[in-house]
């Protein structure tokens, strides 16, 4: 089983996505990855995707000790990412406006 300690390896407080890209090396593929989140304080809703996209990397990727705000984000992901996002049809004009004149004209109007 490989185990990487977060906050060893990035600190208790993670802002970035691009953290996530101190985790990606360490991951052994075909092997039992434990990504340890003792320690960890607070964790970005990016960095928290960043996860999510590990465990759908890497079949054998799971996470340990996560708590209060960190397993709250990483809940709150993990429920974003699971179901489809549908956006409403709007039907917006497009007004086309290729001079300043024109543009200002139309500016004016409203």
């Amino acid at each position: 089983m490989n185990r990487i300690n977060i906050k060893t390896l990035i600190g208790a407080k993670i802002c970035f996505r691009s953290s996530a890209d101190l985790i990606r090396p360490r991951l052994m593929a075909g092997g039992e990855n434990v990504i340890d989140l003792k320690g960890v304080d607070f964790i970005s809703r990016s960095f928290a995707d960043e996860l999510y996209n590990l465990q759908l990397d890497y079949d054998s990727v799971r996470f340990e000790n996560a708590t209060g705000d960190v397993e709250k984000m990483m809940q709150a992901v993990w429920k974003g990412r699971s179901r489809k996002r549908v956006r409403p049809a709007t039907s917006i004009p497009v007004i086309d406006k290729t001079s300043v004149e024109a543009f200002s004209e139309y500016l004016l109007s409203i």
